[in-house]
């Protein structure tokens, strides 16, 4: 089992690889026939601060930022996510109550045809 998994992770990691050379490459050669001179699909900019861009798109820390603050600012209060904590909590301790139950009745049912 333990093989099996290792083979799929390394089938895995090397079809993700594969892709992302493939994606390198296609963006060389059609920089080459552009004749333009970006050099590639990924490139990082460290003259005037930390900047990525991915293919074309253009990413800085500010954006990313702003973009973790839209998501805190829309994740403050969930009303299915509160509901389905608390139902889960309910659930689990409903859960508990009937396999305790259960088990004290087997024990006790045990100990009574142990005598």
């Amino acid at each position: 089992m333990a093989t099996f998994f290792l083979k799929t992770f390394l089938l895995v990691s090397l079809l993700l690889f594969g892709v992302l050379l493939g994606m390198e490459q296609a963006s060389k050669n059609m920089n080459s026939m552009q004749a333009s001179e970006n050099t590639g699909a990924f490139q990082i900019n460290t003259s005037n601060g930390v900047e990525a861009e991915i293919l074309g798109t253009s990413i800085t820390p500010h954006d990313l930022q702003s973009k973790q603050k839209t998501i805190e600012d829309a994740n403050e209060f969930n009303v299915l996510g509160q509901l389905g904590s608390t139902l889960s909590n309910w659930l689990s301790s409903l859960i508990q109550a009937i396999l305790a139950f259960v088990l004290t009745v087997i024990t006790t049912l045990l100990s009574f045809f142990q005598r």
